[in-house]
């Protein structure tokens, strides 16, 4: 029999994300309405399984309001069953709400910790395997697997109830949830849960949902799964938490048919983006030519949304004269909302010539040209042209602004 299921992890809900300054009010909320999203996408799409990997909640950060919200988000009405394992963000302890409030909600299971449970959904021929985190670390390894089970419970169309049955699944699929760092190898070696290749290749599982790394894993083409061993994946932060995280984001949708792998295909997720752009200006530039190129570089990568997005954009080429930054970015956030602007230009002077002079200019532009000549990093090499630019500008007597 075949299933459908929407595989997500790693949403953060509640992150005060403090290092965004004033774009954080606009993406604690996107981390909200990224679930909410999911939850639309997974009744449109009428998924069979809707499964969180961990870190679905920052614990220690989230308040009780919007633990409330999160709350109604899950108790709205929903054709599917939804499970969790709790991560190293959120681990499970008699006193969260894991424990308190969530079992209140129908077709919704969070696994507890420290015990490996089985959950059997006999209309989809299904069986899920599950633990949670007990406390931030988990050194020893927690594979869900065949046969590792303590309980089985079954599910109703409402709820999970105890079962009687023999410990062997008879159910055709079989899929296995939990929070943790894959490595390569055999050796379990880790403080979040380690969980060797070797280990994951040697069970007996068809898919492995995994969560706590934030960059997704890379899609395989349907034609080139393995379907003779477990497919592990991360689906990856389905909203990002900073620029780390830039980029489109997504949760994935897996589906099986009596034990094989069929399809995993990316779902699109973010409510906003974080976007890194590289501008390239000439010192020839007036103070609105550069407004309006980076408006329409912006534009061009999401005409609809663009306003919602937060931009870190990277200043290259030449520096027109006396470029005011802070100005720039003032005029920016009045079109396009939260930027940052970084200053990589370089000098427009013939610094060649300059470096030439007997003089302490001369002294200053000779050193940082023997800096450039040997240095490697792409990053290093824009802190010297940086340094040059505004160095040669402080030796002009113009006033200096911050290059952010």
């Amino acid at each position: 029999m075949s299933i459908k299921i929407l595989h997500t992890a790693d949403l953060h809900l509640g992150s005060r994300m403090r290092s965004l300054g004033q774009a954080a009010p606009d993406f604690q909320e996107a981390l909200i309405q990224s679930f909410d999203n999911l939850l639309q996408a997974a009744a449109e799409l009428e998924v069979d399984l809707f499964l969180i990997a961990g870190d679905f909640l920052e614990m220690a950060e989230i308040e009780d309001r919007e633990l409330n919200r999160v709350y109604d988000l899950l108790a709205r009405e929903r054709s599917f069953p939804l499970l969790i394992v709790a991560g190293n963000h959120d681990y499970y302890s008699p006193a969260s709400p894991y424990a308190t409030v969530f079992p209140e909600i129908p077709r919704l299971y969070v696994y507890p910790a420290e015990e490996i449970v089985r959950l059997d959904f006999p209309d989809q021929d299904t069986s899920v395997w599950g633990v949670s985190f007990s406390s931030l670390y988990q050194e020893m390894t927690l594979l869900p697997d065949v046969g590792t089970e303590k309980r089985v419970l079954i599910y109703d169309g409402f709820d999970f109830v105890e079962s009687d049955q023999e410990p062997d699944s008879g159910l055709t699929n079989k899929i296995a949830l939990v929070h943790g760092e894959l490595l390569a190898g055999a050796r379990p070696e880790g403080m979040y849960n380690p969980l060797p290749s070797q280990m994951i290749k040697n069970s007996r599982l068809d898919y492995l949902a995994l969560g706590h790394i934030h960059k997704a894993g890379e899609l395989p083409e349907d034609d080139r799964i393995d379907r003779r061993s477990t497919l592990a994946m991360y689906p990856g932060s389905p909203q990002g938490l900073s620029f780390n995280e830039s980029g489109s984001r997504h949760a994935l949708i897996v589906e099986l048919d009596n034990s094989e792998l069929k399809s995993v295909s990316a779902l699109p997720s973010a409510s906003r983006m974080f976007i890194e752009i590289r501008s390239q200006l000439d010192s020839s530039q007036s103070d609105q030519e550069i407004i309006d190129q980076i408006v329409a570089e912006v534009q061009d990568l999401d005409r609809e949304n663009y306003k919602r997005h937060s931009y870190k954009i990277r200043l290259r080429g030449e520096a027109p004269t006396a470029l005011n930054v802070p100005r720039l970015i003032a005029g920016l956030r009045e079109q396009i909302g939260h930027v940052s602007l970084l200053d990589e230009l370089h000098p427009a002077e013939d610094v060649e010539e300059l470096g030439e002079e007997q003089t302490l200019r001369g002294l200053f532009v000779r050193k940082i040209l023997q800096d450039l000549a040997t240095v490697e990093g792409e990053e290093d090499r824009d802190d010297l042209q940086q340094a040059l630019r505004l160095g040669l500008a402080a030796f002009r007597g113009d006033t200096l602004h911050d290059v952010y």
